[in-house]
């Protein structure tokens, strides 16, 4: 699956990020000034929500790039803020501010949909590698996209995530009509997309992003914003409903478990550790590449320890890709982490291969790539496994 970095329209080319946002800004203020409409309320209140939500988008976004000089968009700073100025600017007016920021949030979630199809069209916000998925070419990475991770397999994570806030908007558009306590969608939103965008950024695979104690700024944004509004129901700002501190605890359980797990052992599958591991097999490629000594072994190193190498071989007419993982501190990979790390290997460096697995007694992994049967597979005489020893 490829994705387009941009769109003609009318004979115009426009890339395709800024035409989701602009189509989702467009039909999320179209939904806002139905709902007002079918709801007895002002449509001209929502036309002024979506101008002070574009007016804090771009300040928001100047901001940042005035601090860091680069563009940064990040959903939840940029929620948060329309949220505050939106409600601000109600409480001034002497209006009713539960009743439309219940429609407030769905403009902003329709604005996020179309957000991130826009996203997965030029590789932002990006999977993790798969085995299916997307592919971003070359004129991606020329166009920011980690020249690592061009042409492998990306797992599609912005259209899971959009298909899902899709479904909370029509969710949220019923309950609309439900008869509920105002305020009751605002918290329906933030507790069922928080919980889905808390479990979905495990999936997530860009590694420019914050993590502190294993979880990502996203990750705790979400926790903070549960205990929150949690607060704001307890005294009675907005409606109380069980399944929201249900959502709240067991999001908390997973934290703990997670942080606990980090302080024992780092995991080597973050989105920082891969994009190291990937960059370190791009350049023994080019060691191997400008080598002149035949079988000569190349190495680099992680930040968590371990020690990669590789070298190839003919053997038997065959050409032989060989890895070797190993650690000099007291973590040691299991038998499944290893499996995982050979698969992942496979995926960055198109290894369409069978592999076998060896293991001595010392914590030394071997990882076999054997080249010459990449036909004999494709032929349909042999699957593709790998053998662990």
């Amino acid at each position: 699956m490829k994705s387009p970095l941009t769109i003609k329209l009318f004979g115009i080319r426009i890339r395709s990020f800024h035409f989701f946002g602009i189509l989702g800004y467009i039909l999320g203020t179209v939904l806002g000034i139905f709902l007002c409409n079918i709801l007895n309320l002002q449509p001209g209140i929502i036309l002024l929500m979506t101008l002070i939500g574009a007016a804090t988008f771009f300040a928001l976004a100047f901001l940042a790039k005035w601090i860091t000089g680069d563009e940064q968009i990040v959903y939840y700073h940029h929620e948060i803020a329309i949220l505050i100025f939106c409600s601000i600017t109600l409480k001034i007016l002497n209006l009713p501010v539960l009743n439309y920021m219940d429609i407030t949030i769905l403009g902003i979630a329709t604005f996020l949909g179309f957000g991130r199809i826009g996203c997965f069209s030029v590789g932002c916000c990006h999977g993790r590698p798969s085995a299916k998925g997307v592919k971003y070419g070359h004129q991606h990475g020329e166009d920011g996209f980690p020249h690592y991770l061009e042409n492998v397999t990306l797992f599609p994570i912005q259209l899971v995530e959009s298909a899902f806030v899709f479904l909370v908007i029509i969710s949220g558009s019923v309950m609309l009509f439900q008869q509920l306590p105002a305020g009751s969608v605002l918290i329906f939103y933030t507790a069922v997309y928080g919980a889905f965008r808390f479990l979905i950024e495990f999936f997530r695979g860009d590694a420019e992003r914050p993590y502190f104690l294993g979880l990502s700024e996203a990750q705790w944004t979400t926790l903070i914003l549960l205990a929150i509004t949690l607060e704001c129901s307890a005294i009675d700002l907005v409606p109380f409903y069980y399944w929201h501190l249900i959502i709240f605890i067991g999001l908390f359980i997973i934290s703990l478990v997670t942080v606990i797990e980090n302080k024992k052992r780092k995991s080597i599958f973050t989105p920082q550790h891969i994009s190291q591991i990937a960059l370190g097999l791009i350049e023994l490629d080019k060691k191997i590449k400008n080598s002149k000594v035949d079988n000569k072994i190349n190495m680099f190193r992680t930040d968590l320890g371990f020690i990669f190498s590789k070298g190839q071989f003919v053997n038997n007419q065959s050409l032989l890709t060989h890895y070797t993982i190993s650690s000099k501190i007291k973590m040691q990979l299991s038998l499944i982490e290893v499996k995982k790390l050979a698969e992942l290997i496979s995926r960055l460096r198109h290894h369409n291969a069978l592999f076998e697995i060896k293991n001595n007694s010392s914590g030394i992994f071997h990882i076999l790539f054997d080249e010459f049967q990449i036909s004999e597979s494709k032929s349909g005489n042999k699957k593709k496994h790998a053998n662990i020893f």
